[in-house]
Formats: C-alpha cells, sequence, structure tokens
C-alpha cells in the first residue's frame, strides 16, 4: 500500500476524510462541511495469496510472492493462489472534510482517498491503492489530480 500522506510535495492544505457517521457529525458541527462519497472498491485493487500448513505442527505460512512456498516435505499447500481486494472500511460512506474557507480553484492533499486510484503495480499481478494525493476544489467537489506517470509506481520482481 502507498502511503502519500507524509510526501505533500507542495505543501499544500490538508484534507481529511472520516469515515463513521459519529465523525462526520463531529466534523460538520466543527465547522466543516462533509463532501460525502458512496465507497466502492475497485475490482483492480487486487493482493494474492496462498496458504501452506505444516503437517506435524499445524502453523501456516501466508505467502504472498510467487517465488516463496516451499518448505520441504511436512508442509502441504492448503489454499492455492488466490486474489482478494485488500481493504476494510468501516462504513460502505465516507466523506471529505471541506473547510468552510477553501476557495474555488485551491490545490490541496488529499491524505486518505476515498476513490480507489493504482498507486503501486506489481509485475506478479498486485495492485496496490494509492492513499493520498492532490486535488482541486471546484466549489461542489474536489477533482482528484491522479497521473499514471506522477502517481504510479511499478514494482519488478
Amino acid at each position: 500500500m502507498i502511503t502519500d500522506d507524509t510526501n505533500n510535495p507542495n505543501d499544500l492544505r490538508l484534507i481529511q476524510t472520516a469515515r463513521t457517521e459519529v465523525s462526520i457529525n463531529k466534523a460538520a458541527k466543527a465547522g466543516f462541511r462533509p463532501l460525502v462519497k458512496q465507497v466502492m472498491p475497485s475490482k483492480k485493487i487486487r493482493s494474492k495469496f496462498c496458504v501452506w500448513q505444516n503437517l506435524i505442527t499445524g502453523e501456516i505460512e501466508v505467502v504472498g510472492d510467487y517465488r516463496g512456498g516451499h518448505f520441504g516435505e511436512s508442509w502441504q499447500e492448503v489454499i492455492g493462489w488466490s486474489e482478494y481486494y485488500p481493504h476494510h472500511f468501516p462504513r460502505p460512506f465516507a466523506a471529505y472534510l471541506i473547510p468552510s474557507d477553501i476557495q474555488v480553484g485551491e490545490r490541496v492533499w488529499v491524505e486518505d482517498l476515498i476513490e480507489d486510484f493504482i498507486g503501486t503495480r506489481w509485475n506478479q499481478g498486485d495492485n496496490y491503492r494509492l492513499d493520498s494525493c492532490e486535488a482541486v476544489w471546484d466549489g461542489t467537489d474536489l477533482k482528484i489530480q491522479f497521473s499514471e506517470s506522477r502517481n504510479r509506481q511499478v514494482i519488478i520482481g
């Protein structure tokens, strides 16, 4: 998973995200305008795994790299290579907390994206979500400034 919240390259104003009804309402009472959006997991964000189990001790090893998983005669693969969405959010909605003094056209840094953008692609098939990104306030919505060439990394190995 990519964490860009410490990499606010232009030292922009930070936009936080609330992911529960309680935190959204608390922010609204504090003067923020919650920009509520539905959480829609992308089918493109995927991680892989397989599980090996020791036949003597019962212990397991979870493997996420195709080059791993050869543990010897006392080990058996009990779950073959599988894919899953690796994130769990508390609710199916979230809100960007928009400050009351934000200006149309203002560039900001969103520290916890609600939308799924691929931030890292691994040549073994895994795609990790981008956590943070620059955005522009248009008066009603944040326009996320995602760019594959600027925000996406590729891991080979």
